[in-house]
């Protein structure tokens, strides 16, 4: 998916930019790669609360794709996880309309419906994910509403 801009007087395409916050190096990879090979999105990943929290409120990204189970995420000197991000990202202006991907490996009979609620995320997605097109589609999915 493409916007196309306006800007004095010439057209030009801006990739929609993704934001991923996984703890797993190589999960973080292969989301980047498959975002933006597959895709055509600009992605960025991080871990680091208050560079996400600034980007968010400073509409750096179109979607965010979050693990629920981080463990490397600090916010005001303690240990957050992914639901209490998605809950401060939530109270911010920006963060109240961006769409939120979980992606987790909690996949137990009422895990979806428990984590959606407390997070207040858009969308579910279940780890281990194998095949690219099943992100790229579920990211569609999410940009286009």
């Amino acid at each position: 998916m493409w916007k196309v801009v306006l800007a004095v007087g010439l057209i030009r395409h801006v990739m929609p930019r993704i934001l991923v916050v996984e703890d797993n190096p190589l999960v973080a990879k292969f989301y980047r790669l498959a975002l933006e090979r597959a895709g055509g999105y600009q992605v960025t990943c991080s871990e680091d609360v208050e560079v996400i929290l600034e980007g968010i409120g400073a509409s750096l990204f179109d979607l965010l794709i979050l693990d629920v189970s981080l463990r490397n995420c600090r916010y005001q000197g303690r240990a957050v996880d992914g639901l209490e991000l998605a809950q401060l990202i939530r109270q911010t202006t920006a963060g109240k309309s961006l769409p939120i991907l979980l992606a987790t490996a909690h996949a137990m009979e009422g895990d979806r419906e428990r984590l959606m609620a407390a997070s207040g995320a858009n969308a579910y997605l279940e780890k281990p994910i194998y095949d690219p097109s099943v992100l790229v589609e579920k990211v569609e999915s999410l940009l286009v509403h």
